[in-house]
C-alpha cells in the first residue's frame, strides 16, 4: 500500500479483503487433529513397552550365551538385530524432530492449549519430503532406511508366512500413479505424518521383537526352554473399530509342545499348540488394555504361573487423514470454487484396491483417490469416498464442503491497487488484475479500463497501458489524481463471468 492517508472507500476494501481471508482460512476439525495427537502418544508409550520386552529377551540371550559357548551364535545375530533395528529406528526418530521443529510444535503441558497450526501445517511435511516433484534427501533417506530393514528381515527368514509379513508392513513399492512416499506423506498434516512415522517405528520394535523369538525358538532346547520363558502377547498396536481381531498368547520362546492354560477376563483357555487365542474388545475407540496370567507344566510335575499386560488402541475408520481412516480434502483450501477446478484428494487407510469417490453435485471428475471438482452452482457439495478392506469390508467417509465463488479481483499497477509515481511515469505503466492469496490456476488479462485525472474528462481506454490514454497524460501535474476504475478483463481458468475488478488509486508527485 502506499504511505499517507488512505481515502474511506480504500479503507473499507481493504478490510474486506482481510476479512475474506479470514474467512478462507478454514481450520481441520481440532477434534479430529486431537484424536491423531492421542494416537500418536499411544503407539509412542506401546512402542516402548515393546522395546522393554525385546530388551527382556536379549538379556536372556546373554545369559545363555555366558552359560553355554553354543549360543554365541545366537548372541552375535541377536546384537545384529538389535543394531539393525535400532539404526532404522533412530532415523526415523531423527526426521521426526526436524518435522516436530519445523512446525515449531511441542506436547503440550497440562493445562496448556494444543498448538493447532503446528498440526495441521501440512508444508513442513511436503517441503521435508520433496523437492518439487522429487524426492527430497530426507525422503530418500527415509525410504532407503526402510528398504534396507526390510532386506535384512527377508535375510533371516525362512518361512514364507514371515517373509509375507514383513513386505506387508514394511513395503515402498510405487503404485501405477505415485510412489509410497506422496501417497504416504504429500500434502499430509504435520501430526498425520508424525503418526504414520511413529506407526513405522512400533512395526520395527514388534518385528525385532519377532525376529528374536525366532532366533531363539530355532535353538533353545526343552529343558533350556523352560528356564527362559516368559508370556508373549500378540497383538497389533494398532486395529480399526469394530473389526475381528485375535490376541495370540504364548511362551517364548515358543514351543508348540507345552502344556497349560491362560486366564484373561474371567476366561480360562488351555494351550493349543503352545497357545491361547481371545477375542479383542473393538467395539469403542481408544486404548485398551488386556492382562492375566499363563501357567504351564514343569517337567518336574510343578506348575509355573507367570503375569501378562498388553496394550492395543482402537481407532475409527471415519478420522481424517492417514494412519488410522480415511479423509476427503480440498488439496488447496477446505472449500470448493465455482467454475474452477478444484483439485481434491480422497484418502482411506486401510483400503486395498481404488478408492471410488461420488459428489452431490455434478462437476466431479477423477478416480482412485485423486479428483477434480468444478461446480457451476449450488451453494453446498457432499462427497463421499468408499474403498473396501482386505477382508472384503466396504469403508465409507462422507463430508459436505461449502460452494462459494471465486472473489473478486483487485485492480493493480506494479502488484498494488495504490502507488505514488511522478508524472514522467504514468506512461509506463500497465493495468493488472490478480486475486490476492487465491492459490488456483486462475489469471487475468485486462483489455480495457476508464481512467479520470483530477480537472479532466473520464476517458475510457482500450488495452492494459495508461499510454493509450493519449493526451489526458500529458496534462497531468504533481498534485493529482489519478483514478483507474470500470476495469473490464478476460479470465483463464474461469467459466463464466468475470467478477467485478476493483480500481486503482495513482497519486502523483
Amino acid at each position: 500500500m502506499a504511505k499517507g492517508k488512505l481515502p474511506p472507500r480504500q479503507k473499507m476494501i481493504n478490510l474486506m479483503y482481510l476479512v475474506f481471508i479470514a474467512m478462507m482460512a478454514m481450520q481441520i476439525d481440532r477434534e479430529v487433529l486431537r484424536s491423531f495427537e492421542g494416537i500418536n502418544t499411544s503407539l509412542t508409550d506401546a512402542s516402548q513397552l515393546t522395546n522393554q520386552n525385546n530388551s527382556t529377551f536379549y538379556d536372556q540371550i546373554k545369559n545363555k550365551a555366558s552359560e553355554d559357548a553354543d549360543y554365541k551364535a545366537i548372541q552375535d545375530k541377536a546384537e545384529q538385530v538389535k543394531a539393525s533395528s535400532n539404526e532404522v529406528f533412530q532415523s526415523i526418530e531423527a526426521i521426526k524432530n526436524e518435522l516436530v521443529s519445523n512446525a515449531n510444535y511441542s506436547v503440550p503441558k497440562e493445562g496448556e492449549e494444543t498448538n493447532y497450526n503446528s498440526l495441521q501445517n501440512t508444508d513442513v511435511v511436503t517441503n521435508l519430503f520433496f523437492n518439487g516433484d522429487n524426492q527430497s534427501e530426507k525422503g530418500n533417506i527415509l525410504v532407503n532406511k526402510i528398504d534396507e530393514f526390510k532386506k535384512f528381515l527377508l535375510d533371516q527368514y525362512s518361512s514364507e508366512n514371515d517373509k509375507a509379513r514383513v513386505n506387508k508392513l514394511f513395503g515402498t513399492e510405487d503404485s501405477k500413479n505415485q510412489s509410497w512416499l506422496h501417497k504416504t506423506f504429500y500434502n499430509q498434516p504435520m501430526v498425520s505424518a508424525l503418526t504414520n512415522l511413529t506407526k513405522i517405528q512400533a512395526d520395527v520394535r514388534t518385528e525385532e521383537g519377532n525376529l528374536v523369538r525366532t532366533l531363539l525358538a530355532n535353538k533353545l532346547q526343552d529343558e533350556i526352554k523352560l528356564k527362559a520363558f516368559q508370556p508373549i502377547v500378540d497383538i497389533p498396536p494398532v486395529v480399526r473399530k469394530g473389526d475381528n481381531v485375535q490376541a495370540n498368547i504364548a511362551f517364548g520362546a515358543y514351543d508348540n509342545t507345552l502344556q497349560g492354560e491362560v486366564k484373561m477376563g474371567g476366561q480360562t483357555v488351555a494351550l493349543t499348540d503352545g497357545r491361547a487365542t481371545f477375542p479383542l474388545n473393538t467395539s469403542a475407540d481408544g486404548t485398551k488394555t488386556i492382562s492375566g496370567t499363563m501357567s504351564y507344566r514343569k517337567p518336574d510335575g510343578s506348575t509355573e504361573t507367570m503375569p501378562f499386560e498388553r496394550t492395543y488402541t482402537v481407532v475409527s475408520e471415519t478420522l481424517a487423514k492417514a494412519p488410522s481412516g480415511g479423509s476427503i480434502s480440498a488439496d488447496r483450501m477446505n472449500v470448493v470454487y465455482r467454475g474452477i477446478n478444484n483439485p481434491l484428494t480422497a484418502t482411506i487407510n486401510g483400503a486395498d484396491g481404488p478408492i471410488n469417490m461420488t459428489a452431490s453435485v455434478a462437476g466431479l471428475s477423477g478416480s482412485n483417490g485423486k479428483y477434480n471438482f468444478k461446480p457451476s452452482g449450488g451453494n453446498s457439495v457432499t462427497f463421499t469416498a468408499s474403498a473396501k478392506t482386505s477382508s472384503g469390508k466396504t469403508i465409507t467417509e462422507t463430508k459436505e464442503f461449502r460452494i462459494k465463488p471465486v472473489p473478486p479481483p483487485q485492480g493493480q499497477i506494479r502488484g498494488k491497487n495504490s502507488l505514488i509515481v511522478p508524472p514522467s511515469s504514468l506512461s509506463k505503466l500497465v493495468v493488472e488484475a490478480e486475486i490476492p492469496n487465491f492459490e488456483f490456476d486462475v489469471s487475468f488479462t485486462v483489455t480495457s479500463f476508464k481512467i479520470k485525472v483530477s480537472g479532466q474528462k473520464t476517458v475510457q481506454v482500450n488495452g492494459n497501458r495508461l499510454s493509450a490514454a493519449g493526451r489526458v497524460l500529458d496534462q497531468v501535474k504533481p498534485g493529482d489524481a489519478v483514478n483507474i476504475f470500470d476495469i473490464e478483463a478476460t479470465a483463464s481458468g474461469l467459466d463464466g463471468r468475470v467478477p467485478n475488478i476493483s480500481g486503482v488509486a495513482i497519486d502523483v508527485q
